[in-house]
């Protein structure tokens, strides 16, 4: 088993298999476009079956590259994996802790992983993997697809696909499809790959408001947000999309 995926990336591009099969593609000519990508995947069951419990009725599953639980799992969750089975050419993870208030369970594959929160920090083996039931991974280097084996039964809809550029910020990408609410009514500031928009997003009464980039493209709606612990803020964001040569994300 490899300890981390090979990049498929340039010098000025990347591109991600997302986990519906489609490409997505970053070219940002300048940019350091190496950080590993990430996707949020949410399964829904259309048709419970009896005795289906209320909790897997929706479930939410985060792709990363392989490794990065144990992190979690570590400083989150201060637990230990305590059930590995062999499953789908991967294995089956599954954490134990008396005193967390969540469990995890995670399915590795030779180059990513696909990690889900559990109710109960101490659930059974059995019981946690229920919440990958009906459903296909299929691993590789450019990227990890899911697939619903009863698609009459579950449906599976990628939210995002995300990516970290360092000195600019983070990147979640969406299609059109599940994000069209997000772009305003009126037109954006032009750019090379489309428009772009600012929003100042409320924050907790603790924490000050930030600026947030809408970036609309033919086949993407972006939000790109700074990191103010580091200094980098939307004007760093917005010189990055002025600069991207393409973001696409195609079947």
């Amino acid at each position: 088993m490899r300890d981390h995926p090979e990049p498929i990336s340039s010098a000025t591009g990347a591109r991600f298999r997302a986990p519906d099969g489609g490409w997505v593609t970053i070219d940002a000519a300048g940019y350091n476009l190496e950080e590993p990508w990430s996707a949020s995947v949410q399964v829904t069951t259309k048709r419970p079956y009896a005795g289906t419990p209320d909790g897997l009725q929706l479930r939410d599953l985060h792709i990363t590259v392989v490794g990065n639980y144990d992190m979690v799992l570590e400083r989150v969750i201060g637990g230990r994996w305590a059930n590995i089975v062999e499953a789908q050419g991967g294995h089956l993870l599954i954490s134990h802790c008396e005193t967390a208030e969540q469990g995890l369970a995670v399915w590795r594959g030779p180059w990513h992983e696909v990690a889900t929160w559990l109710p109960d920090p101490t659930m059974s083996g059995s019981d946690a993997l229920r919440y990958f039931a009906r459903l296909y991974f299929e691993d590789s280097p450019e990227g990890l697809c899911v697939r619903p084996t009863a698609p009459a039964v579950d449906r599976v809809e990628v939210l995002d696909v995300s990516k970290k550029i360092p000195g600019v910020g983070f990147l979640d990408i969406r299609k059109p499809e599940t994000a069209h609410q997000l772009v305003p009514d009126w037109s954006g500031a032009p750019v090379p790959t489309g428009e772009v928009w600012m929003e100042d997003v409320a924050s907790t009464p603790q924490e000050p408001s930030k600026i947030v980039l809408l970036h609309a493209t033919p086949s993407t709606v972006t939000t790109l947000s700074g990191e103010a612990e580091l200094n980098v803020d939307w004007k760093d964001g917005l010189e990055f999309l002025f600069n991207v040569n393409e973001l696409s994300w195609t079947d």
